[in-house]
């Protein structure tokens, strides 16, 4: 994962990433500078500038009457992050009760966007660590999403000690590497099954993912069809 793409997961923008970068390298720049390196113009490094204040990733400061900019540390945007986290954290009993009000009223939700499907699975190497979860599908079509974010979480699964046992398509098999530490059992269906999509069977939720509608996934937390899908998977397994 690159960078700028990491930093995006941070909730920056691409071109805050590429601005927070070129602080860092300048160690302190005005807004010219900024923007002859970051290849944007005057007037739109200002508010990205901005955004970049707000979010605690960059200060401002004046040198001789400058205006001047400069990144916040790493090691202190890491630790803004964790103060949130653990913020967030100390209200999740409370979350969880309003949660277990509304749960009737969830059924179907849509990941329109990739750095949206990327959160989601990034969500699932806290929430099933050391678990495990099924899959079934085309390798080729789920990591041709974003092949850097994929190929990357498939070792971050394994990191998590999360087991998966999936079900690939034939066609995908040399998109899907061989290593026992990814802690994967793979079975191959046989030609005549050619699938475009990818399914992920979890304990409470199915995420259906189909680079080729207009909503990019979608997420089934209905208990009675979770159970459907958990049986038809154990069936074709099985066989």
């Amino acid at each position: 994962m690159s960078h700028v793409t990491t930093l995006q997961t941070l909730g920056l923008t691409e071109d805050e990433a590429r601005t927070y970068l070129a602080l860092l390298k300048f160690g302190g720049a005005n807004a010219i500078a900024l923007s002859k390196e970051v290849g944007l113009k005057r007037t739109t490094i200002y508010p990205i500038l901005k955004s970049l204040h707000e979010k605690g990733f960059a200060s401002t400061y004046f040198h001789k009457s400058k205006r001047l900019y400069r990144a916040e540390k790493p090691d202190k945007v890491a630790g803004q992050f964790e103060k949130r986290l653990e913020s967030f954290n100390a209200i999740i009993p409370e979350l969880k009760s309003v949660e277990k009000q509304t749960v009737s009223s969830v059924g179907l939700r849509f990941i329109e966007t990739k750095q949206e499907l990327e959160r989601f699975y990034t969500g699932i190497l806290a929430e099933y660590k050391g678990k495990s979860y099924d899959a079934i599908g085309s390798a080729t079509a789920w990591e041709g999403i974003n092949p850097e974010f994929f190929q990357k979480f498939r070792f971050d699964r394994a990191d998590a000690k999360i087991k998966t046992r999936i079900l690939l398509s034939a066609d995908s098999v040399k998109a899907s590497p061989d290593d026992e530490k990814l802690l994967r059992e793979v079975r191959v269906l046989p030609k005549n099954h050619i699938f475009k999509s990818t399914m992920d069977i979890f304990d409470d939720k199915i995420l259906i993912v189909s680079p080729d509608q207009t909503a990019l996934a979608v997420v089934i937390e209905v208990p009675s069809m979770v159970d459907i899908f958990k049986e038809m998977f154990e069936m074709l397994w099985d066989k």
